[in-house]
């Protein structure tokens, strides 16, 4: 079943809401200062749980502390897999240099294209799972935050640098 959904998120805000038919499907809620977020779904609610920013894994629990699944980065090629408690696998990957389209497939029948566009994007999938479409997207915003706290790093070496 091909699906094309909408998404979107402010310019400096880490909530996301995907639409489809111009309803809402689902909410994505980042906490401001730690790599967690909750999903709250037709399906029900899941929290997507890491510890910092430097640890290399998310753990996938429903609203019954059930872990629903893991997902592993691999910070040096800006690559995530992500293991089900089903023990179906799926690999995440930017299919571009901008980082403004990206994959999450199991490399046979199961695809998910998220693309964006300054705040909203267009994800096309063949599969009706939403803790799928909320993995891909919260993926993203992990790297997206990664990659902002490394500029501001960067940024105020090169201020501190000039200081002294």
């Amino acid at each position: 079943m091909e699906q094309t959904l909408i998404w979107r998120k402010g310019l400096f805000d880490s909530n996301y809401q995907v639409y489809a038919g111009g309803l809402l499907k689902f909410s994505l809620s980042f906490s401001s200062w730690k790599n967690s977020a909750i999903a709250t779904t037709k399906e029900g609610i899941f929290l997507l749980k890491s510890n910092s920013l430097s640890n290399s894994e998310t753990i996938i629990l429903n609203n019954k502390s059930e872990i629903l699944g893991r997902v592993v980065y691999d910070l040096l090629s800006f690559k995530a897999t992500i293991i089900l408690s089903t023990g179906e696998q799926f690999d995440w990957s930017y299919q571009n240099s901008w980082l403004s389209r990206w994959t999450l497939n199991n490399r046979s029948d199961k695809q998910i294209i998220f693309s964006s566009s300054s705040g909203s994007g267009i994800i096309n999938s063949n599969i009706n799972e939403d803790l799928l479409l909320i993995i891909g997207l919260y993926v993203r915003e992990y790297y997206s935050r990664l990659i902002s706290l490394f500029i501001i790093a960067i940024c105020m070496l090169c201020i501190f640098r000039g200081v002294f």
